[in-house]
């Protein structure tokens, strides 16, 4: 995994030279504290992370791969083997899990992977939408591509999860497209000419209306997902 994760940023950092862009992350040893994590906090991120990464890449792979016009840059070339490393990665840490039931067989552990599978779903569409011009650039659009990569990433997470979310309930992407609106009225509450406390007090209410509609997203009824589990890969 070390291995793959050194070319993939032997990459990244040739396509950034390419524009006169370099990226130094030294300084955060030096700059942040460690924060320790239990172990089954970091088995769920990453699994996440590395799932959700390969259906983000094969999508964009395929998509690509249907239209060369739309390849923009040489990297795209490379992202099927990109794809199977996050996916082989993926694997790695489902096996570690289904190595140890006890972190995912109990009240808690269904508590937490809802909490994980919210966190990363809802981060990603809201960082995508803001971003929608580079996808409109490779020739997708960046909701109806979130909305697939949740759905697959979802799929995928039921097969060691001991539950996944409703993304189909249409509340779903509602409350999220709530926070879309409210993101957008914070971006241009900072960047006015309004005093600092008036800006806090105009933020308030929309801080407060994420905070809630991400709550009902927790809150909604989740998928159990034994029968799932039991499905050939």
């Amino acid at each position: 995994m070390s291995r793959d994760e050194a070319r993939h940023a032997g990459f990244l950092n040739k396509a950034m030279s390419d524009f006169n862009l370099s990226l130094d992350l030294g300084f955060l040893t030096k700059s942040r504290k460690y924060t320790f994590f239990k172990p089954k906090f970091i088995f769920y991120a990453t699994y996440l992370s590395e799932k959700i990464g390969y259906w983000r890449y094969i999508t964009i792979y395929r998509h690509l791969e249907a239209h060369p016009e739309d390849r923009i840059y040489p990297i795209f070339r490379f992202f099927e083997n990109w794809c199977q490393d996050e996916n082989r990665h993926g694997d790695f840490f489902d096996a570690i899990m289904r190595a140890a039931p006890e972190i995912l067989n109990d009240w808690k552990a269904k508590l937490w992977c809802r909490f994980f599978l919210l966190s990363v779903f809802a981060t990603m569409y809201l960082n995508d939408i803001q971003r929608a011009d580079f996808y409109a650039s490779i020739g997708l659009n960046a909701r109806d591509y979130d909305k697939y990569v949740i759905e697959k990433t979802n799929e995928t997470s039921g097969r060691v999860f001991p539950i996944i979310l409703d993304v189909e309930d249409p509340q779903f992407y509602e409350r999220l497209e709530v926070c879309v609106k409210n993101n957008e009225k914070l971006t241009a509450i900072a960047n006015s000419n309004q005093p600092g406390f008036v800006k806090f007090f105009q933020k308030l209410p929309l801080y407060l209306s994420n905070g809630w509609q991400f709550l009902k997203l927790y809150l909604m009824k989740p998928i159990e997902t034994a029968s799932m589990q039991s499905s050939v890969r």
